[in-house]
């Protein structure tokens, strides 16, 4: 054998273990669900390996077979085993995981994957695999209903209270983002200013919310439940159910502001956008899209977006802190090439939508 073929043979090996010692029960619930039907899974017969994914190759891909003990039945079980780096990782996930689950387990449009197995000791997440739902990039889907929808799941996460923003969490991320991104004094402080400026208008909304955290496009999933024609402009939101995975950054304090999460998602589309045209034509019809999607969730419950920001909102701030967290992020990486361009871009970008607010509702 080669050393390829060797280790993921020993893996397949350890995998089964691992299925074996700690969740067959957790199976057959898994198959009841997919079946309807209750059957005692008295085996694993065949563990086949999928794909490794993730930015560190930490998630593994899987398909095993199990086989009931009262008619010898055999399914196929998709799961995913995620290897955190060490147990306070596999921890703040694996929380994350089950207040989310917890939060959405009666949710028929939004769902997340059921986690069937936590070990902090091992690092270790086996989750239920998702063959059907794809990745937002990979979707079919048009891109007028994908942002629709990412922005229609995020009420669910955030809830529909008012509440007050915690505002020295922005002051700490400032800061600290600045230092990282080694700024020249003069645009240090002229951005440092030009974000204080709108702390009046945190301090003063009522938009305190549970927080995603790391609310991107890798994290969101669709599904379509029908053969779905959609096209530009025609949202049939009832044809798609959305999973949101990895919930690594949760933020269960109620007082993060609501529009961080959207701040997230649209930062990485805001800085291409830039770079590209000098202006944010693009992203704003992305912003506006994710705001009606946002809207039709809470409508429901009598609300607005605007009712969390009596003062004004505070897109504009999250979308420019976004661009500079990510940006402190790609070049903290040693084999990031033209880290002045990236910079010089950054910092003139934060400075056009901090001055000129094109993300307002």
């Amino acid at each position: 054998m080669t050393p390829d073929i060797l280790a993921e043979e020993q893996l397949k090996l350890e995998l089964i273990r691992v299925l074996s010692k700690f969740f067959l029960r957790n199976i057959e619930e898994l198959v009841r669900n997919q079946t309807g039907a209750l059957f005692p899974i008295e085996r694993i017969d065949n563990l086949t390996l999928g794909k490794r994914l993730g930015r560190r190759k930490e998630l593994q891909l899987m398909t095993v077979t199990v086989v009931d003990s009262l008619q010898n039945r055999s399914f196929d079980v998709d799961l995913a085993f995620k290897f955190l780096p060490d147990p306070e990782t596999a921890a703040r996930e694996g929380n994350g995981a089950i207040w989310l689950g917890e939060v959405l387990k009666n949710n028929i449009k939004v769902q997340t994957p059921q986690l069937l197995h936590f070990s902090q000791a091992n690092s270790l997440l086996i989750y239920e695999g998702l063959r059907e739902p794809r990745e937002f990039f990979d979707s079919e889907l048009d891109e007028p209903q994908k942002l629709f929808l990412a922005g229609m799941a995020l009420p669910y996460i955030h809830g529909i209270f008012k509440q007050k923003v915690f505002v020295d969490r922005y002051l700490h991320l400032i800061s600290e983002v600045t230092k990282g991104l080694n700024l020249s004094s003069a645009d240090k402080n002229e951005i440092f200013s030009l974000f204080k400026g709108e702390f009046r208008r945190i301090g003063l909304s009522e938009a305190g919310a549970n927080c995603f955290g790391d609310f991107h496009p890798g994290n969101i999933m669709f599904k379509e439940v029908q053969n779905n024609t959609s096209n530009t402009g025609d949202l049939k939101i009832d044809k798609t159910d959305i999973y949101l995975i990895d919930p690594a950054y949760l933020d269960r304090g109620a007082n993060v502001d609501r529009a961080e999460d959207i701040g997230t998602f649209l930062s990485k589309f805001a800085y291409n956008d830039f770079y590209l045209s000098q202006s944010f034509d693009k992203t704003v019809t992305d912003f506006e899209l994710i705001c009606q999607g946002y809207d039709y969730t809470i409508y429901q419950n009598g609300m607005t977006l605007k009712d969390y920001y009596p003062e004004g909102a505070t897109f504009d701030f999250h979308i420019a802190l976004g661009i500079l967290i990510d940006s402190m992020f790609k070049l903290r990486n040693p084999k990031f090439i033209n880290p002045e361009g990236r910079i010089e871009t950054s910092v003139n970008a934060v400075k056009y939508i901090l001055k000129k607010h094109p993300f307002e509702i």
